[in-house]
């Protein structure tokens, strides 16, 4: 039994809901004859139990499970905020306008904050934490809540002041108007790198003090401000969408900082530049800030050599990995994010054996979703993507474009979602130039592949590299992290 210090919010709530399921059910008899007997609610009633004993009987996969349930959710409103620019703006140059105002500020969270911050920062937190340095842990915490924002004020200043040359460059078909327009938008959304450097950061403190529900409900905060922006576009016009999405972001940070004051963290000055723990996370920092380019050639590739097909390939490519990546988010990061800090204290202590286990408690069911998620897009691909895309000009003939690509990028998914967690293994043991320096031949087998089938297989070319190069890139990270375990 965990202590229930050590248990994430949502273990109680979950344990509560599922066991006033059970509770509607009569109490259960243990003999096989009386069991027999039963109505099929006492057999129902023990499915809940074991799905409740399963799911949050330990801290990473009780994580795994709110994590799993808030990124559908965010996921959800992910839709209903698609569904509504498409039909309250339509395929307008507003929508373009907005679209490329994100570019920038995205370049700058992605490169600096997203990914890079969250995976130096909870191995050296954790590690602190584990050796009893709580106060230590904290200083450096501090340091990184006003170093983070502090730089990505600096560097978005950086981005304001040449804005408009940059605007031409990610917009040059724009007209002077929505050039203009554009600038703006993009100036006042620098605000958000600002906002989500101390929101990451204060995630990396949650993720490893095991506090999943303020981390992962977040996503959700953001896209309900968002949301919230398209109903202030009649009175504050195109800036009311902006307006969404800063309060978007501020209810991403707000959410996380109610989630910390809930803890028993607390803030400790004064901010130590010099400090050799907040050093080691700044030089941890720089592979994955370097990789993270090489994550996004990626799709570029797919771009680039999708343009040299049909028309209508592009468009195939995007709806077909926007599918796929589904249950990347939904189970790959949410699992991997879910057992980061576990990882990271194991590592701390030097418990190969804990580990391994947290490892592959985490690999199992991690391993069966990935396994049922490409399936059904392989077996069901042609009826979703009819279902959700078919109609008016995306005929029977893109639909089943999309639905053949959608499956042999399917075929990926339990690579990439093992990839997610055996990274997040070699970010535990502070290793951040293993996975990068993967990654990089990685990214060349999938364009070398790509053409050389495409006279054969046109588009789906990209699918098929695509799965073959992350399968490769899985095994030899796997490989690789079982030798590094053996000097834990």
């Amino acid at each position: 039994m965990i202590p229930l210090c050590k248990r994430v919010e949502i273990h109680s709530i979950g344990a509560r809901a599922l066991s006033s399921i059970v509770s509607l059910c009569p109490a259960r008899v243990n003999s096989p004859a009386a069991w027999k007997s039963r109505p099929a609610c006492d057999t129902m009633g023990l499915m809940f139990t074991k799905i409740r004993d399963y799911l949050f009987g330990s801290v990473f996969r009780a994580g795994a499970s709110v994590l799993t349930m808030l990124i559908l959710a965010s996921n959800a409103l992910g839709l209903l905020r698609d569904m509504l620019f498409s039909r309250i703006f339509g395929a307008s140059r507003l929508l373009d306008v907005y679209s490329a105002a994100f570019v920038v500020p995205d370049i700058l969270l992605n490169v600096f904050v997203a990914g890079a911050l969250t995976a130096a920062f909870v191995p050296v937190f954790s590690h602190l934490r584990a050796h009893g340095d709580d106060e230590e842990s904290e200083r450096v915490a501090t340091t990184m809540f006003a170093a983070a924002p502090a730089a990505m004020f600096f560097i978005g200043v950086v981005a304001f002041i040449f804005m408009p040359q940059v605007a031409h460059l990610v917009a040059p078909g724009f007209t002077a108007d929505e050039t203009a327009l554009l600038i703006r938008m993009s100036r006042l959304m620098l605000l958000s790198p600002v906002l989500f450097a101390l929101s990451n950061t204060l995630g990396g403190v949650l993720v490893s003090l095991d506090r999943f529900v303020g981390y992962g409900l977040s996503s959700v905060l953001y896209n309900v401000g968002i949301i919230a922006g398209i109903f202030l576009t009649p009175k504050f016009g195109p800036i009311g969408l902006v307006i969404g999405t800063l309060f978007g972001a501020v209810l991403h940070l707000a959410s996380r900082l109610i989630a910390l004051a809930r803890t028993r963290f607390r803030v400790r000055g004064p901010v130590q530049l010099a400090n050799r723990n907040f050093l080691q996370i700044l030089k941890l920092m720089i592979p994955r800030m370097a990789g993270q380019p090489i994550e996004q050639l990626t799709f570029s590739i797919f771009t680039n050599l999708a343009s040299t097909l049909t028309i209508g390939s592009i468009a195939v490519v995007n709806f077909a990995r926007n599918f796929q990546s589904m249950p990347i988010s939904v189970f790959g990061i949410a699992f991997s994010m879910a057992v980061f800090g576990s990882l990271s204290r194991k590592a701390a202590l030097k418990d190969r054996a804990g580990f391994i286990y947290h490892l592959k408690e985490t690999a199992k069911p991690l391993l069966i979703a990935s396994v049922i998620s490409a399936v059904v897009y392989v077996v069901f691909g042609s009826w979703i993507v009819g279902l959700l895309l078919g109609g008016g000009k995306f005929g029977p003939d893109a639909v089943h474009k999309t639905a053949v690509l959608l499956a042999l990028f399917a075929l990926a998914i339990p690579a990439e979602n093992s990839i997610h967690l055996l990274v997040r293994g070699f970010y535990a043991l502070k290793d951040t130039w293993t996975p990068i320096l993967i990654s990089i031949p990685g990214l060349g087998l999938i364009w070398l592949l790509s053409k050389a089938l495409i006279p054969v297989l046109d588009v789906n070319a990209l699918g098929l590299a695509y799965a073959i190069s992350l399968t490769t890139q899985a095994l030899i990270l796997f490989f690789l992290l079982r030798r590094k375990l053996r000097s834990l």
